[in-house]
Order: C-alpha cells, then structure tokens, then sequence
C-alpha cells in the first residue's frame, strides 16, 4: 500500500509537470538548421512592425579605435574627453593587431592612458566635468577616457566647453 502511495504521488507530480518533450541532440539539430534555417523562427503576426538594419551603420563607424601598436580597442565617440597632443597618433587609425576588451587593453597600456568616471548628467551634458580634474588632465601626457561603471561612455560636450586638447 505504501509503494502504491509512493507512486501515485510520482505519476500525478510528473503529470502536473507538463507533457514529456522529447530532446532533440545536437546533431539533429544542425541537420534540421542546414535543411532550412528559418524553419523554426514563428511568423510575424499580421500588421506588426518589421524590423530593418540602418544602411551604413556599423559599430566601427559609431566608435573611436586606440590602438598600440600591437593591440587596439573601440570606445563610443565622445568617450575620449581629453586628448593631447603626443598622443594622437594612438587614436582614429586603422586597427592593427589584436582586439582587446576595454578593460584588457587599458590594463595593458596604462602608462599614456587613464579613465574617469561621469555621471549620467556629465555624460548627457547637462552638468559639467568638474574644473580641478580638466586642470589636472591637461598636467599629464596620458588620454583620458571617460566611464561609467568602468564602461566607456560618449560625453556631449557643451559648445562653451570642447573637448580638451593639450598644446
């Protein structure tokens, strides 16, 4: 009686569950994506709006490159807030190299790059970057990249207040 319990218990669990769904392997499924590969993506529903790719886009054309030489990197424009002189040859090239992740490639070069960090309303333009850090950029020969949660981010720049570059 007591395995009878048991395992009415386990078939009404596994009833509740939901149907059994056969798993299809790996390589069933690789079969089925070379057959046809939209086979399983659902159909738009009728009026809905379709999704389209921006004609010359691209992530490159939306971002700055640095570079090193060996190494390079993308960063969104407007994220490199100060610039000096010295230090232009390192940003805008053509990529040579290895991509690195941000974290990786400022790890690896922190000798003529640094970061610092901006708020949602410096990086909106809406308050500005505070006077004593653009002083003291512009003391160092090192590109500054602004972050937020150490992730590069854009920084719109009032007209009163360009983007810095040592002379």
């Amino acid at each position: 009686m007591k395995t009878a319990l048991i395992l009415c218990a386990l078939v009404s669990s596994s009833l509740a569950a939901g149907p059994i769904v056969p798993r299809i392997t790996p390589e069933a499924l690789t079969k089925l994506q070379q057959h046809n590969p939209m086979m399983q993506l659902p159909k738009p529903a009728v009026g809905e709006a379709k999704v389209t790719t921006p004609a010359n886009q691209s992530i490159i054309k939306q971002s700055m490159i640095l570079h090193d030489g060996k190494n390079w990197t993308l960063v969104p424009k407007g994220a490199v807030i100060f610039l000096p002189e010295a230090m232009k040859s390192r940003v805008d090239v053509k990529p040579v190299g290895n991509l690195l992740t941000f974290i990786d490639f400022i790890t690896l070069n922190r000798s003529w790059i640094t970061t610092t960090e901006v708020s949602f309303d410096q990086a909106a333009g809406n308050a500005p970057l505070p006077a004593e850090r653009v002083s003291f950029w512009a003391k160092q020969d090192k590109i500054v990249v602004a972050v937020h949660q150490s992730g590069p981010i854009s920084v719109r720049i009032n007209a009163e207040s360009q983007t810095i570059t040592k002379r």
